[in-house]
């Protein structure tokens, strides 16, 4: 069995509603990794890729050939505010900043371009204006890139960096469901490559890392 594997790296904030500490362990009870609007990370992104042969080129595939993994999470992943869609306070957030109303999400003074992946692990693209909040909670991922208003106003110019900055995630946003999230994902879209993915890990620091794998 051969195996290679590519590192990716992304900087994104992420807000972990989940958190719970023990303070026996902690040293203390307080989850501050549950604050709003989040906290920051240098992530590290490791892909395994493996298979029993070499391709054409003596290789389990080229590296190159996961340049489109590459370019979904510099667009999707990279200076995101990652929040989970099922956060107790997900709703109240969009709704506090403006852009949630009686289940609709609305993309003020403008429109956006959106990126999604659905239950299937594919990527989904479109331009929205308004689109119901139950629809996005469909998407296993959801974000907005490249806002664009009708008019440039201070007003506008707060809904563009917040709006490019925002994508929403099944789940609460720790490494290890970012991790299977990514194993997932990885593992639907390298199959035309005829290669498997072994395993992924995410680094939220150099030295705390959460990996998952079916194997």
């Amino acid at each position: 069995m051969f195996e290679i594997s590519k590192v990716f790296e992304f900087s994104a904030a992420h807000s972990v509603h989940s958190q719970k500490l023990n303070p026996r362990w902690a040293g203390t009870s307080y989850p501050k990794c549950r604050r709003l609007p989040g906290h920051g990370h240098n992530y590290k992104l490791v892909v395994y890729l493996q298979s029993d042969g070499l391709d054409d080129s003596q290789m389990v595939t080229d590296f190159t050939h996961l340049k489109w993994l590459k370019d979904f999470v510099d667009d999707c992943f990279d200076h995101k505010l990652i929040l989970g869609s099922d956060d107790p306070a997900f709703e109240v957030f969009l709704e506090k900043v403006g852009i949630l109303k009686e289940g609709t999400l609305s993309v003020p003074f403008g429109e956006a371009d959106f990126v999604a992946v659905n239950g299937d692990y594919q990527v989904k693209t479109g331009k929205v204006s308004t689109l119901g909040l139950d629809q996005v909670k469909e998407f296993l991922f959801f974000t907005f890139n490249n806002y664009y208003s009708f008019e440039k106003t201070a007003v506008t110019d707060f809904y563009q960096r917040l709006i490019d900055g925002l994508a929403f995630f099944r789940g609460s946003p720790t490494s290890e469901n970012l991790a299977r999230f990514f194993y997932k994902f990885i593992s639907e879209n390298v199959k035309p490559l005829g290669v498997e993915c072994s395993k992924v890990e995410v680094y939220e620091t150099p030295n705390s890392c959460a990996s998952f794998s079916e194997k």
